[in-house]
């Protein structure tokens, strides 16, 4: 890692933990102990390294992913598992875009548009996966069942702006949701695979 990266990434962890708005340049420099201007010749300005910082974060976020998906044994459950990992984090992942969106719209808008590119080549591939292993119908527009998949999932993580009915979690309806939505393109091998997946699940959980 270079001394920038290490910077990047120690830069990011401070904005995680203590917001985005509250960190100063000046508390950057003061807790890496370096110098001020240091940091405005590599970065050119806060946004700079804000931006910079908010990919490290959503890059790691994407290898805790690869991890994870290293562990399923087919891309149903590799699906599931990456989604559950989305939830998982979704109260620091949307009040962190929602505080870029107040008082960064330029990164924000900038992150949501490479953000959303890379999620969406990640879903086509695992659904074409899907499709090649006989998990899901070969006759479903691609694109269109990445759109719904995308936008309902972030509607819940990030966005938070679904209006849910009385009394059911956000997890509980993030899970019945994206269940739902699989099981709605899956053959009857895939929906087997689901609901073996989900029952586990139910198991662990208690």
């Amino acid at each position: 890692m270079t001394p920038k990266e290490r910077i990047v990434e120690q830069t990011m962890e401070m904005f995680v933990t203590q917001g985005i708005k509250s960190v100063r340049m000046d508390d950057i420099a003061q807790r890496l102990g370096i110098s001020k201007r240091t940091l405005y010749e590599l970065f050119g300005d806060k946004e700079g390294l804000l931006y910079l910082a908010m990919v490290c974060y959503f890059e790691r976020n994407r290898l805790r992913w690869a991890e994870l998906s290293t562990a399923a044994p087919n891309v149903l459950e590799r699906l599931f598992l990456v989604l559950n990992d989305v939830m998982e984090h979704s109260e620091t992942t949307s009040r962190m875009m929602e505080n870029l969106r107040k008082f960064y719209p330029a990164v924000h808008e900038r992150l949501m548009r490479g953000g959303s590119e890379k999620n969406r080549a990640d879903f086509r591939e695992m659904i074409e996966q899907g499709i090649a292993d006989g998990l899901f119908i070969d006759n479903i527009d691609i694109e269109l069942a990445i759109t719904v998949l995308y936008y309902t999932a972030s509607a819940i993580t990030v966005r938070k702006d679904m209006i849910l009915p009385e009394g059911i979690s956000e997890r509980s309806a993030f899970t019945q949701i994206v269940s739902t939505f699989f099981r709605g393109i899956s053959t009857a091998e895939g929906a087997r695979i689901i609901d073996g997946f989900l029952k586990r699940q139910q198991a662990a959980q208690g």
